[in-house]
Formats: structure tokens, sequence, C-alpha cells
């Protein structure tokens, strides 16, 4: 009997390991997968259901076709963000592929200040010198370290070493730097107060 149990246990034991190990290279080649898509250049990719300026040229029967294939819910399709959503799954046939380009082409020069601490104005002011329309392509320079926003990454080492007094501040690289100064940026700090605040119940 004792026999008997050593060998249920060591088969679990073996079984929970192959468990692991499978999930452990599913992840793995998820996060190959990610990490291809994210080297594709959304802004300038030649889009069949997306004109030069973005806008939307998909026939009416593949979006509708889009939207019962991939269980979409119509009742959810509101506005042109919505409608986004169903034509990149239409044109890539991928969920992360779609999500990945509908965040570049949807990202705001609102975020990009949230990131630089910059206000909106000073953002705008900034993609207007650099000659650059969209968001993304500007949030790229920062994360690449370009030369050319060289002066707003050392301010924003600058303003985040002084609110955090953290040393490492003035080393990491910049795609680090964006991520202290989305995560200490004042303005959401304020935000996430509010938004994780107790409702007050009212009779």
């Amino acid at each position: 009997m004792k026999s008997v149990n050593i060998i249920i246990i060591l088969f679990l034991v073996f079984k929970t390991a192959s468990a692991q190990k499978m999930t452990e290279e599913m992840m793995r080649k998820r996060d190959l997968k990610i990490d291809s898509i994210s080297k594709i250049d959304f802004l300038s990719y030649d889009y069949k259901y997306l004109d030069q300026n973005f806008k939307i040229k998909i026939p009416k029967e593949i979006f509708e076709k889009t939207v019962t294939d991939y269980k979409f819910y119509p009742e959810r399709i509101r506005n042109h963000k919505d409608s986004l959503g169903i034509v990149l799954m239409a044109e890539f046939k991928d969920s992360d592929a779609s999500r990945i380009a509908g965040l570049r082409l949807n990202y705001e020069w609102k975020r990009v200040g949230y990131y630089t601490w910059m206000s909106e104005s000073d953002v705008l002011a900034l993609a207007k010198k650099l000659h650059i329309k969209m968001p993304y392509r500007l949030q790229e320079l920062f994360l690449n370290n370009d030369p050319k926003v060289k002066i707003e990454l050392q301010s924003l080492r600058d303003k985040l070493f002084l609110q955090t007094g953290k040393e490492e501040v003035k080393t990491i690289s910049a795609k680090e730097l964006l991520n202290y100064g989305f995560k200490y940026n004042p303005e959401l700090i304020e935000l996430r107060k509010t938004e994780n605040k107790p409702k007050v119940q009212t009779k």
C-alpha cells in the first residue's frame, strides 16, 4: 500500500512539473510573439482597410463578417475607436497584433505628456517643431533616446530626481525613465487617489 502511495505521489509530482514546464514554454512563445509584433512599424504599415490617413475603407460585408467571426458585440461598437478595433482584426486576424496596432494608432498627445511630464500644449509644440504628426511617433523618439529629444529627457531626469530622490533616475535607460515618469507623475498620482477613493453611499 505504501509503495502504491509513493507511485501516486511521484506521478502527481511529474504531472505538475510537466504542466509547469508546458506553461513556461507557452509563456516564452507568447513573449517572443509579442516582441516580434512590437517591432512592426504600425504607423507606416501598408494597410488593406485603412488609407494613408488611417481612415477606414473596409467593405461593409467584410466588416460585418469580422464582427460575427470574432464575436464582437454590435451594441458595443459606438465610435471610431471601436470600429478601428474591428478593422484591425480583419487586417491581421490576430488579437495581439490588432491590439498593439490600435494602441499606437490611437495614442494621444496627452499620454506622451504623462510619461514626459510635459503639458499637452508643450508636447504639441515639440511635435510641430520636429514635424511629427502622430503622437506615438514622438513617443518613439523618447523611447529610443533620440538626440532630438535629449533636452526633454534630461529635464525629465532632473524633475524626477527632485521628486523622488532616487539616484538611479540619473542613469537608467530612456524607456525605464519614461516608466518612472508615468508612475510618479503628480497629476496621475492624484487621479489614482480619486479613482481608489471609496464611493460614499447616498440614501
